[in-house]
């Protein structure tokens, strides 16, 4: 019991903000926070799967949802003020929200691609830069100060369906790259999260970005990313998990 709650502890007072909290890895994040101590804000553009949420997690005054979507620089503004005025600091931002389309690239759909490049990277663009400020300032006071992003990398590079996915993974990671170099000699670290998704090709279809579609191609389980999340905040400041490359243990 005693190594329990030690470990239950290990993320307590830090403040943590996740974006795509509603989606498949995102409940998974908030959940392990949580878990380790943490408050959490939870951002997603559904009141009613955040309020199910909050219901699910408990977590009392630990836990706030709020809604924003990410692709919306004023509604990010907002999300970003109102877990200030809640918990008074911010010293954690997970970015989790994303959505895939898969189709040969001849046959791609604009709109499918203006959509991801959207949310996958303009909205995280959004995101990394509105809670700069707050996790600089937290990292000014000796504290832990984090961004953690989730990308993803294809378990078969052959993979004839998702180049513009995999092209917008690919500058996701050099941005975190880059952000690593920018904000790591103020004290805050940047971490990058890869997950690998498997390919079926027995599946002919077009997979979209809906929850179900996600789980079919996902390799790894949330729990074994969020638990990465986890552990990349629990660090000493002075160390950083910077990239992770997560894939099945039997692929690996």
């Amino acid at each position: 019991m005693g190594e329990q709650s030690a470990t239950s502890n290990i993320l307590g007072g830090r403040v943590a903000v996740v974006f795509g909290a509603t989606g498949w890895i995102g409940r998974a994040i908030c959940r392990d926070l949580l878990k380790a101590g943490a408050s959490v804000v939870m951002v997603g553009r559904g009141a009613d799967r955040l309020d199910a949420l909050q219901r699910e997690l408990g977590g009392g005054d630990r836990l706030l949802w709020t809604i924003a979507d990410v692709t919306s620089q004023l509604e990010v503004d907002d999300a970003r003020a109102a877990a200030i005025t809640r918990f008074g600091h911010i010293d954690l931002l997970v970015v989790s929200s994303g959505v895939i389309t898969g189709s040969a690239f001849s046959d791609g759909v604009p709109a499918d691609w203006a959509e991801m490049i959207d949310v996958n990277l303009r909205g995280l663009l959004h995101a990394s830069q509105t809670f700069a400020a707050p996790l600089l300032e937290s990292a000014d006071r000796g504290l832990s100060a984090d961004i953690v992003l989730i990308g993803a990398v294809s378990t078969d590079v052959r993979a004839p369906r998702f180049a513009v996915f995999n092209a917008l993974s690919a500058a996701i990671k050099q941005l975190a790259r880059a952000l690593r170099h920018e904000y790591g000699p103020h004290g805050m670290r940047v971490h990058i999260v890869e997950p690998g998704f498997a390919v079926d090709k027995t599946d002919q279809h077009q997979p979209g970005h809906d929850e179900q579609n996600a789980r079919a191609v996902s390799a790894v389980t949330p729990d074994a990313i969020a638990a990465v999340v986890t552990l990349a905040a629990a660090l000493p400041a002075t160390a950083n998990l910077a990239e992770v490359l997560l894939l099945p243990t039997e692929t690996a």
